[in-house]
């Protein structure tokens, strides 16, 4: 059925460092279960949330297996509860999930935590909690070469593509009536681009980053331009997304972000996955993090500070996906 998701158990991440021989996973763990890490137990596995095509974030390889930055702070995550819950044989199902069932999906324990480039916004805090931040992003256009297209204002009589569930859906259909573009609805990233490529639309909405993404993994990625300024006038934050009413599995989650925040991990993560070739595709995306992105991890180091800094923004100033 189209929006549920597709499961397929994998090992337990390669990169989860090897525990010292003194340690006993077989003796009483000394923090209690939240109600999330109780279910993850119960049932052996944890349940995390991917997308098909969100370059650099969460995508998936030439073996259809999830990969990017969001994926690979998840399994960093992962390893810190396999530590905390002593539980070193703890496997990934990787949940392959669409924009429109990410908060269903969260909500339904259908998945623990969702790894993808989700926005932080107050709506879908009514439904899910978010980590700590890890980027910003604004919307903006990408089109075609030659088009003559700078800006939302020359959509006049145009056709402008955006993913149905993103917060860039909302921006757009805000400036529909005052811009008087066509507005097509596309059920993915994926489609969203082919409207783009194929000339069924002559622009596309979307986060900056995922746009630049786009582009670096198509077959031309110099048939592409990103035009216009911001369609908000704040940046957004991408979060985790967390199952809601569990705080104490929350503040694993980010004491585990945290943690590689203050390493600077982060920085090495984002060179990996925004300015090397892109595994599968060999293309560069070379993004180098905003200002506000670098703010965002230095400010998730300090506990004192991650109230403020992840708190959802109001959907009236917030964008992307």
């Amino acid at each position: 059925m189209a929006g549920m998701p597709r499961l397929s158990t994998v090992a337990a991440p390669a990169q989860a460092p090897a525990f010292p021989s003194d340690t006993s996973f077989a003796q009483t763990r000394a923090v209690a279960d939240t109600p999330t890490t109780a279910r993850i137990r119960e049932r052996g596995r944890i349940l995390l949330g991917y997308r098909q095509t969100a370059v650099p974030f969460s995508y998936v390889d030439a073996n259809d297996q999830p990969m990017g930055l969001a994926w690979a702070l998840c399994q960093r995550v992962v390893t810190s509860l396999q530590q905390e819950m002593a539980m070193p044989e703890l496997r990934i199902t990787p949940v392959r999930v669409i924009e429109q069932m990410r908060g269903p999906l969260v909500k339904g324990d259908a998945i623990d935590i969702d790894c993808a480039p989700s926005t932080v916004t107050t709506s879908r805090g009514q439904q899910v909690a978010f980590s700590l931040p890890y980027y910003a992003a604004n919307v903006r256009l990408m089109v075609r070469k030659g088009t003559g297209v700078a800006s939302i204002d020359d959509l006049r009589g145009l056709r402008l593509a955006v993913v149905q569930g993103t917060t860039a859906e909302r921006l757009v259909r805000a400036q529909h009536a005052r811009a008087g573009f066509q507005l097509l609805m596309a059920r993915d990233y994926d489609e969203a681009f082919r409207m783009l490529r194929e000339r069924r639309a002559q622009a596309l909405a979307l986060d900056d980053v995922l746009l630049e993404g786009l582009r670096a993994t198509s077959k031309t990625p110099h048939a592409y331009r990103i035009v216009g300024a911001p369609l908000a006038t704040q940046s957004e934050s991408y979060a985790l997304v967390l199952p809601k009413d569990d705080p104490a599995f929350k503040a694993r989650v980010d004491a585990a972000l945290a943690a590689i925040f203050r390493s600077g991990e982060m920085a090495q993560l984002q060179q990996q996955w925004f300015q090397a070739a892109i595994p599968p595709y060999g293309h560069r995306l070379a993004v180098e993090p905003s200002p506000e992105t670098l703010t965002l991890w230095e400010t998730g180091g300090h506990p004192d500070n991650a109230q403020e800094a992840s708190a959802p923004s109001p959907e009236s100033s917030t964008s992307g996906s």
